[in-house]
């Protein structure tokens, strides 16, 4: 019994099933994409006005992040994920039905806004509390899992619209979610003492007889979080983070197609924006433990910056692969290393809490950037106004991470 209990460490089952229920969660979310001109044409709205919705969506979201950090801190990840993935369900199982923008806005923006907030940070935030040492590297396999979903559901989605229609596609979307979400969110587990273990990588450290950053002297509240110029700089970069990727998730499909990409090839692009992400998340992840945050901050930030430069021009399918795996690299390599340096900084106690404070930031930037994009393209008809204005945000989130300092570790302000 005794070899059992020591064959696997549990905290891979968590990482495993996080990674899945990401996959699952954030697939179907990118796909939205995919949905996008369907909305458009079948119920004879403009992009501004679908855009919008999923610009509530970000926005809702960010701010629910805040409650979810809370829950999950207090409860624990099963009760997160079951909130989640049942508010998911009914938000998706709603979506078939709609005939009026403003059920859009309540089913998309609010209700699946809601879901996904309960299911991204709880997941994070649990894994982080299971590893120490490889911490970057263990939350860039996890969040793959969106990369998985994005690469796999996205022309998935655009497969089920071919075969039947938006709306069963929606109802579809609902039933695999429930039955596959729910049973494997009961496998999640809070902290490693709840099986009698310690987080991985802890033996190590102490007998290395040394503090770093991975084993903090302190743990922040979020009272003393939000008193660290950290704190503020890392709300920024995350802003500046979501402001294009949200932009390049919901209108990129429809950019494509406006060239006179065929449609699943379109939807395949988006997807594979969401694949190149996977290599970004485990490689940027593994290297931030041993070249640091900050410049693997930089790296992918730069990269997405240029990328967005190169998309204006982009016309051929070759041209979009390469903006869609550069791009997903650097944007995947981003993910891993916001939940990863909240815990180096601010500690394990209370980090659902300030990771959800922080997630409000992506709230924001994520609801200017896809509405921004629909309004030009609605008053000029055309994005390149809105994807240079990312661009220019890429860069200055590139320079903001060379000002990226931890707080004092123990002394709390």
């Amino acid at each position: 019994m005794g070899e059992l209990k020591t064959r696997v460490f549990y905290g891979w089952v968590i990482v495993a099933v996080g990674c899945i229920i990401l996959l699952l969660e954030w697939g179907f979310n990118y796909s939205y994409g995919v949905f996008f001109t369907e909305l458009c044409d079948d119920l004879n709205w403009t992009r501004a006005m679908v855009s919008g919705a999923y610009s509530l969506f970000m926005f809702i979201h960010g701010f629910i992040y805040l409650v979810a950090g809370g829950v999950n801190d207090k409860y624990g990840p099963r009760l997160a994920l079951v909130i989640s993935i049942v508010a998911l369900g009914i938000g998706y199982a709603l979506m078939s039905t709609i005939s009026a923008l403003w059920q859009l806005y309540i089913f998309y923006g609010i209700i699946i806004g809601t879901g996904i907030s309960f299911g991204f940070l709880p997941v994070t935030s649990t894994v982080s509390r299971w590893f120490v040492k490889r911490r970057g590297m263990v939350l860039g396999v996890t969040t793959a899992g969106i990369g998985i979903g994005t690469l796999t559901l996205a022309p998935f989605a655009q497969l089920l619209i071919s075969e039947f229609d938006w709306r069963t596609s929606y109802l579809i979307i609902a039933g695999i979610l429930l039955v596959i979400g729910l049973p494997l969110s009961q496998l999640m587990r809070l902290n490693p003492s709840e099986k009698g273990l310690l987080p991985d990588g802890v033996k190590e450290i102490e007998a290395e007889d040394k503090h770093t950053s991975l084993s903090p002297t302190a743990d922040f509240t979020l009272r003393q979080a939000i008193k660290t110029k950290a704190f503020w700089l890392l709300f920024a970069i995350y802003a500046f983070l979501a402001f294009p990727l949200q932009m390049v998730m919901v209108h990129l499909d429809a950019y494509a197609k406006d060239v006179h990409i065929a449609p699943m090839l379109a939807a395949t692009i988006l997807g594979l924006v969401g694949g190149s992400s996977i290599l970004g998340r485990i490689a940027m992840g593994s290297a931030s433990d041993k070249i640091g945050r900050k410049a693997s901050f930089f790296i992918c930030f730069f990269m997405m910056a240029v990328m967005m430069l190169w998309l204006i021009k982009a016309r051929q399918p070759w041209q979009f692969y390469l903006f869609s795996a550069i791009f997903g690299f650097g944007y995947g390599g981003c993910v891993p290393l916001i939940p990863a340096i909240i815990a180096d900084w601010f500690g394990t106690k209370f980090h659902g809490v300030i990771f959800g404070a922080i997630s409000i930031a992506p709230g924001v930037g994520g609801a200017i950037g896809p509405f921004l994009a629909g309004y030009v393209h609605d008053v000029t008809g055309s994005y390149d106004i809105a994807i240079m204005v990312g661009a220019i945000v890429l860069f200055i989130a590139a320079a903001c991470s060379f000002a990226m300092k931890a707080p004092e570790a123990g002394k709390p302000t």
